[in-house]
């Protein structure tokens, strides 16, 4: 395939587009690399460097063919083109240091100019869930412990049933939060009024309410 020599100004157009490895738009290319006028533009895509096409705004977007990207790779052996001014001369001797690397790791252009990687997408992270708070914990406790010995919701289960399920919670943490739970909907807390059916058991696991003993509690929403 023949090499064709280009002017400065063309050939450091190719080396950019060669970096991007990717389409690049008219006003992104006139912010790497030198203006790629209508007559050079037209030139590269004649020799089948380059293909060149309109795209949003109306604004043509570039790419190196194939063909585009072996005279890149040829280019690296070869001195500046003549009449060169130094910035594009320092490009060929960067471009050259990069040549002898390829050759080294028996590597292609390819496989050192990438498109640039896109931003990974942000993942939500959700929050990190608040301690559970020792009311809170207690709580969620007496419910499980009702859930399991009631015959349903808003059946009721005696005092000395929910102790006996709860034996490591203290009796006066344990009263604090039933007296707190009964407080909201749906939750009750109530005296035996059969008094002749209380055994000293359900006298003592009975919990003050004011100035009522309550020896029976229900949840009635589970």
């Amino acid at each position: 395939m023949e090499h064709h020599p280009l002017t400065p100004s063309q050939s450091a157009v190719l080396f950019v587009l060669m970096s991007q490895a990717r389409d690049v738009s008219n006003p992104e290319l006139r912010t790497l690399a030198p203006e790629l006028t209508r007559p050079s533009r037209q030139k590269l895509i004649d020799l089948g460097l380059i293909e060149s096409a309109k795209g949003p705004r109306n604004s043509y977007v570039h790419s190196l063919t194939d063909r585009g990207w072996a005279w890149c790779a040829r280019e690296l052996d070869e001195t500046p083109p003549k009449g060169a001014q130094p910035p594009i001369r320092a490009l060929y001797a960067v471009m050259a240091s990069i040549g002898r690397y390829l050759v080294a790791d028996d590597l292609r252009l390819h496989e050192v100019f990438r498109p640039p990687a896109s931003p990974p997408v942000p993942v939500p992270v959700a929050p990190p869930a608040a301690p559970i708070a020792p009311d809170d914990d207690v709580d969620r406790r007496i419910r499980a412990a009702y859930t399991h010995s009631a015959r349903g919701p808003g059946a009721w289960v005696a005092m000395t049933t929910l102790r006996a399920a709860l034996p490591d919670v203290e009796a006066a943490e344990l009263d604090d939060a039933l007296v707190r739970l009964q407080r909201r909907p749906g939750v009750s807390l109530i005296p035996q009024e059969d008094q002749m059916l209380l055994t000293d058991a359900d006298r003592s696991a009975a919990v003050r309410v004011g100035t009522q003993l309550c020896h029976l509690f229900a949840i009635e929403d589970l």
